[in-house]
This record gives structure tokens, sequence and C-alpha cells, in this order.
């Protein structure tokens, strides 16, 4: 029997993801906004969770390419009997650990696949994501980094200002309508405006010149759905390339932000180990704040980056704790 839907995370769909059409919704409520999220969170963690433990038996599998699951009968056919519930009180919630043979593996992996299809995927948890960060819902991130930004102590340095926004959600942000920027490239895997530009942040071309690179760099919630713990490293080093090197009259920054639960509730970091892992990047915190649900930081860089390597080491004990990590080699 033919598979009915593609595996992929970032696949298109068939229903929206409050199940009633078949296009993404336009307008949500601010409940429905945060189940959107949440549950979409979920399914990933547990998906990298899985495809994490199945790595270790099918080396050649990777997050966005595991055909030789897709096309076998237990992954099809538990992908297209699978049904989203009604109520999102009623989510199925799965319990990822050792004693899972490769079988049930193969099985929760293809009905979160399935799930995340009938849900309407990402562009439906973008939507979510940008709906949430309208004005009337005070969710816009990058309104911390401008208050930063005018801040007296960059008050001689916004001055003829490059930013590139990794991830972005909305070309209407506060990094757009603030002022301070004379240009702005906005990039996102999967694009829900033209003025942002489709692009996996990993793939772009490393500038060649000085022009190409950038004084502040955003990247908001992003690190955190990078699925390893060395790519997410990886992904900071990279960050390093594009940016330009400081001057007496600019600046050079790196907005960042995480999901609080990153930093004060997982099992191999936290707030100083993330400081130790910037410092050797070349990093030097200028601004943070701890929200209720997320975590920012405003970083200047100096450019002086160390060959210091950071490996996965367990900080704090605890059932309850998350697995986030990021890891330098």
């Amino acid at each position: 029997m033919p598979i009915k839907k593609k595996s992929s995370i970032l696949s298109h769909k068939t229903k929206s993801i409050t199940g009633k059409s078949n296009s993404v919704p336009k307008s949500l409520k601010p409940q429905q906004t945060r189940q959107i999220i949440r549950r979409f969170h979920v399914l990933q963690k547990n998906k990298y969770s899985i495809l994490t433990k199945l790595r270790k038996i099918y080396p050649e599998i990777n997050i966005d390419n595991y055909k030789e699951l897709i096309h076998g009968k237990i992954y099809q056919n538990s992908f297209n009997i699978f049904q989203i519930p009604a109520k999102y009180s009623d989510n199925k919630i799965y319990k990822i650990d050792e004693t899972l043979s490769i079988t049930q593996l193969i099985e929760i992996l293809a009905k979160i696949d399935s799930e995340i299809e009938q849900r309407g995927g990402i562009e439906t948890y973008q939507s979510a994501s940008t709906q949430g960060q309208t004005n009337k819902r005070g969710g816009d991130s990058s309104k911390k980094l401008i208050e930063w930004l005018r801040d007296e102590k960059y008050e001689d340095k916004l001055n003829n200002l490059t930013a590139l926004e990794i991830g972005c959600l909305s070309p209407s942000n506060a990094i757009t309508t603030c002022g301070i920027f004379k240009e702005i490239t906005r990039i996102d895997l999967n694009s829900q405006d033209p003025l942002i530009i489709e692009q996996d942040f990993m793939k772009r071309p490393l500038p060649t010149a000085p022009n190409e690179k950038y004084n502040l760099i955003s990247c908001s919630l992003v690190v955190n759905f990078v699925p390893l713990p060395k790519e997410r490293g990886e992904m900071l080093i990279r960050i390093t390339k594009f940016l330009k090197k400081a001057t007496k009259d600019s600046l050079s920054c790196l907005f960042f932000v995480l999901p609080l639960p990153c930093i004060t509730n997982s099992r191999y970091f936290d707030n100083d180990k993330l400081l130790e892992i910037m410092k050797s990047l070349g990093f030097t915190q200028s601004f943070s704040y701890e929200a209720n649900k997320v975590a920012y930081w405003l970083f200047d860089w100096n450019g002086k980056i160390t060959n210091k390597k950071f490996n996965k080491k367990e900080l704090h004990s605890g059932s309850s704790r998350n697995n986030f990590c990021i890891t330098i080699h």
C-alpha cells in the first residue's frame, strides 16, 4: 500500500493543525496558538529522541531522510492508520526510553510524522508563532533587543548598521520598524512572506568580503530546534563567520533567545555553561533577561575565538529534567 503522506516535518499538508480546514489558519485564538506551539515542540523533541536512538542501528538516518524506514510496512501501517484526537487534551503522550524495541520506535516515529502532517506541519506552527508575536499579544522577542540597543552603551555605535535575522517569522517586527538598521536580511527554513528568504542558515554561503557580513545577527528560538548538541555548537561557530568586526563607531552583536527550560531545567546545560561556551567563541554578555517562558541575551563579539571543547556532561540530576545541550567539538 503506497504511503499517503510525506514523512518530513517540512511536508505540505492536507489538514490544518486545528483539524477543521485544508489551509493554514489566518487567525487563531491565544489558547489555540499556545496549544499548537506546545504540541509542535513536544513532537519535535520526541522525534529527535527517536531518531537519535535509531541512528545507533541505522547510521545513515538523519532528520530529513529516513527512506529505509518510510518504505517499510511497520512505518507505513502506523502512519496511515493514525488519527489525531478531536481535543488537544487527548493528545498521545509518548514515553521514549530504553525499554522500547526497534519496531516500537519506528511505529511512534510514524505516528509523530502523521500527526505533524494532519495538524498542518511547520507552516501552521509558524503561523501560530507569528500570530503569537503580534503587538496585540506582546510576543515580539525583538522588542527586547531594540530596548537594549537604545541603551547608552550603544548610543555612539548605531551608524549604518546591517542585520541578519535567522528564523525570521515576520518582516514587520521591531527589528524592522525601529529605524536602527539600514539593511536587514531575513531568512527562514520555510518562509511565510516574500520579504523573508527561504534558506537554511547552515547552507548560506560564507561571506567572501566584509560588506557581506553583519553588525548584528538575531537568532531567536532557532538553536533549540537544531536536533543534535554538536550541530547547535556548529551553528554558533558559523554565526561568528557572518559578524563584522566591532569598531569604535559600530557594533558587532548577537541577539540570542532560548526557551527558558533549556537553561533552568536541563541535565546538561545552564546559563553558566552557555556563557562559558559563548566566551570561547569571542562573545561577552552585555544584557540578559529571563521571562516566564524564554530567556534573552545580547552578546558583543570581540573576534577572539579559542579552540576549547565542550562535551556533554551531567550538571544537574533529576528525572524531570530535559536533555537540552550544546557541545563544541
